[in-house]
């Protein structure tokens, strides 16, 4: 998992670096992640979805009516 700290740190290596591998292993990541977020140009934190799939049963979506309290 890449940090926005990271991301950072690369967009900054990257002027100063020779080669896009040197300040992608500078930054703690992979060549091909480094270029993936230099060309969607956001953070990590700004591309995660959110998931739609419930993993349970939610308890309290529907309380019976013998358990209301007035």
């Amino acid at each position: 998992m890449v940090t926005d700290q990271q991301v950072r740190r690369l967009r900054m290596l990257i002027k100063t670096q020779k080669t896009k591998a040197t300040a992608a292993a500078k930054a703690g990541m992979d060549e091909k992640t480094a270029t993936k977020y230099l060309k969607n140009g956001k953070l990590p934190s700004q591309c995660r979805k959110e998931h739609t799939w419930r993993t349970r049963p939610d308890p309290f979506e529907q309380e019976p009516k013998c358990c209301v309290h007035r």
